[in-house]
């Protein structure tokens, strides 16, 4: 077996190279033993994997989304799902059991049919990169919603960020505004707020259904999210 890294700096930079090289914008290291054991897998570190959305495309989104987008929407999911497989194996092979959770996937749950094995926007507002918006959508400080996200799960050894725990949105309700399936509470979040006192997701769901039918199966909004001038050009 190779000879285990130790240094904890030095594993984030292995990391943070590996995942860059890979095509990943940025990685952020977290402390997720704030979450029950349960809903971390019993792993003490996540490993938030981003990658910013092409500015083109979304200039595209108007008063819809394009078929364009749909088709970047999942390429990016299945780009960040090969970047988190590598830095898990990565990870395995220097001795540490990992876990990639899917950038975009559903599990059966029957108190939300809306939400993943792990929350990849916990992870990544634990690792300081950014808050949730009114929208329930991950803010990045630097590009705004305008991400996709994939978490690796670990006891690997890192330096961790330091957690966000309150929004930056202020006042602006952009994003309430332009939503046209009304889901969008309008509240401020911090740590700890749940997703149904920002969002309603079965509202959003519905509405793409019956709405974006056009643009193709399971087609993504995409409204509130070009709708925020956080990191907008």
């Amino acid at each position: 077996m190779k000879e285990l890294i130790k240094d904890d700096n030095n594993f984030n930079d292995s990391i943070t190279t590996l995942g860059k090289s890979l095509g990943a914008t940025q990685l952020g290291f977290s402390d997720i033993t704030i979450l029950p054991e349960n809903k971390r897998m019993g792993f003490i570190y996540g490993i938030t994997i981003i990658v910013r959305l092409s500015e083109g495309i979304l200039n595209q989104i108007e008063d819809e989304p394009t078929q364009t987008y749909f088709s970047h929407y999942r390429s990016v999911n299945r780009l960040i799902d090969q970047i988190s497989l590598r830095i898990s194996l990565f990870l395995e092979e220097q001795g540490y059991p990992s876990i990639a959770i899917p950038a975009s996937q559903s599990v059966s749950d029957p108190d939300d049919a809306f939400t993943g094995a792990f929350q990849h926007k916990t992870g990544a507002v634990l690792s300081g990169l950014g808050w949730i918006g009114r929208s329930a959508l991950f803010i990045h400080e630097n590009y705004g919603p305008r991400v996709r996200m994939g978490t690796v799960l670990t006891n690997a050894p890192f330096q961790v960020g330091i957690p966000v725990t309150q929004s930056s949105c202020g006042s602006c309700r952009s994003c309430v505004t332009v939503c046209p399936a009304m889901a969008i509470e309008g509240r401020l979040w911090k740590l700890g707020t749940p997703r149904n006192e920002l969002y309603d997701a079965f509202r959003c769901s519905q509405y793409m259904k019956d709405v974006f039918q056009h643009i193709g199966r399971g087609a993504v909004c995409g409204l509130c999210m070009v709708a925020c001038p956080v990191g907008k050009k």
